[in-house]
């Protein structure tokens, strides 16, 4: 199962919800410090980052993992569609 971190600026997310219905373990961080401690702490494969999210130190965040930046009136299947891409592995049950 893939450990993804939802970085939103608001929690807790629809997005997120429908991530975890479909499979994957998601934690959602509204703090770049909490990305930080779940990327040091947990198994994470990717970081999502929602499109409300304006961070000047994104750039540090996307050094570290693969990221995948949501664009603004992103929907889930939008997600999960980007994820299934990079984790054709996943059986995804999508809602």
């Amino acid at each position: 199962m893939r450990s993804i971190v939802y970085f939103t600026s608001s929690a807790p997310s629809k997005i997120a919800n429908d991530l975890i219905a479909a499979g994957y373990i998601v934690f959602e961080a509204l703090e770049i410090s909490e990305v930080m401690y779940l990327c040091q702490h947990e198994k994470i494969d990717l970081i999502v980052i929602a499109p409300d999210v304006e961070e000047p130190d994104m750039v540090e965040v996307q050094l570290r993992r693969p990221t995948v930046r949501l664009k603004p009136g992103s929907k889930a299947k939008d997600a999960l569609w980007e994820l299934w891409n990079l984790f054709p592995d996943v059986e995804q049950r999508i809602q």
